[in-house]
């Protein structure tokens, strides 16, 4: 019975879970239990995700004539539903090679599951044979790597972008080509609108809490800045309009705790034609390939029309209760090293945001 529950519950997306049971427990209903019982009946319910079984029967009791009872009534009951884990990392791409790609010896750990919906037959890919951990590897078409644990899971359908309909923050009109604000000195930021982006180089910056939206330039830190600050979400729109970290550069910020953009920490503007196609960039620059910038957050990474690329001796340490990074396409390349958790310290109520069937469990 606890198995007839289970077979049930493998249907609980698009299917009939309560049919599949009951077919299952007819179908293996041995001669033996028919010979030996009657009115065998099972009955099969769906409620919250869960589905429930309860099977009864009529027994003979044996010698009972002697004792003065002939029969006893017998039942059993079962629960199962689906095992899923939350997905950290998305690679939106649905046709290119390499989605998402390892190449070279970096570290990536994520205590939840890596998905892309690629459909080519190399979508997921590894050059070298770094071990690559998560929960869960799923890709849409096929994979071709070395050292992932577990092994990819091939053939999945793809999941629909996350914030797609999440509207991107109001900012004010920019002329066109308008020169990024250059800092060089300790400066605190202020939240608003940055025509020409941002170029932070050498110093401490602190940002106040707020959005910041980037209108045709990145968000750029080189030459070993220190970049803070709680509660911010930076956007990006328009032509080259991305983050870029480098050299031994690092960026420490949180996500807004409340808001249109609760738990988003990085946006780039879905309805940007300019921003498309853009590298984000985490790694060494052309004059210190040999860097070591780090990125700390505690959001959602959304580069849904971008490309995230981690590559040199960068490293990343990122926790979302949601989603950590979404991007058109994920490469970590060279010596870097991505780690990423999925805790709720903050008890933000975000949801649980896409999650990955890896199984089905019985919970009675």
């Amino acid at each position: 019975m606890l198995f007839r529950s289970l077979a049930g519950a493998t249907e609980l997306q698009g299917g009939d879970p309560v049919t599949t049971a009951g077919r299952s427990f007819n179908g293996n209903v041995n001669a033996a239990a028919k010979s030996g019982a009657t009115d065998i009946q099972a009955r099969f319910r769906v409620e919250d995700s869960v589905v429930y079984g309860d099977a009864s029967a009529v027994a003979p009791v044996a010698m009972g004539a002697l004792i003065g009872l002939g029969t006893f009534d017998i039942g059993v009951r079962s629960a199962a539903t689906l095992e899923t884990v939350k997905t950290c990392v998305l690679g939106l791409n649905g046709f290119d090679k390499g989605s998402f790609d390892i190449n070279g010896n970096p570290s990536f750990t994520a205590d939840c599951a890596v998905q892309a919906n690629s459909g080519n037959k190399t979508g997921m890919t590894q050059e070298g044979k770094a071990l690559i951990k998560a929960r869960k590897f799923a890709i849409t078409g096929g994979q071709k790597t070395n050292n992932f644990s577990p092994m990819p899971t091939e053939g999945v359908p793809s999941i629909p972008d996350p914030y797609a309909s999440l509207p991107f923050p109001a900012y004010s009109t920019c002329v066109g080509n308008e020169k990024a604000l250059d800092i060089k000195i300790t400066t605190d930021l202020v939240p608003g609108t940055y025509c020409g982006g941002i170029s932070i180089s050498g110093a401490n910056v602190r940002m106040a809490p707020g959005e910041y939206v980037m209108v045709g330039g990145s968000f750029a830190i080189s030459g070993g800045a220190v970049v803070t600050g709680n509660e911010v979400m930076i956007g990006f729109t328009g032509g080259d309009s991305t983050l870029r970290l480098w050299g031994n550069s690092s960026l420490t910020v949180t996500s807004p705790v409340s808001g249109t953009w609760k738990n988003m920490q990085f946006m780039v503007d879905p309805a940007s034609v300019d921003a498309q196609r853009t590298w984000v960039s985490i790694g060494g620059s052309s004059g210190n390939a040999d860097g070591t910038p780090k990125l700390t957050y505690d959001g959602v990474a959304y580069f849904g029309t971008q490309n995230f690329w981690v590559y040199g001796n960068a490293v990343i340490e990122a926790n979302s209760p949601t989603v950590a990074i979404v991007a058109d396409k994920i490469w970590v390349q060279g010596s870097a090293t991505v780690d990423i958790t999925s805790k709720n310290p903050r008890k933000l109520d975000v949801g649980r945001g896409p999650e990955i069937i890896v199984g089905v469990r019985l919970l009675k």
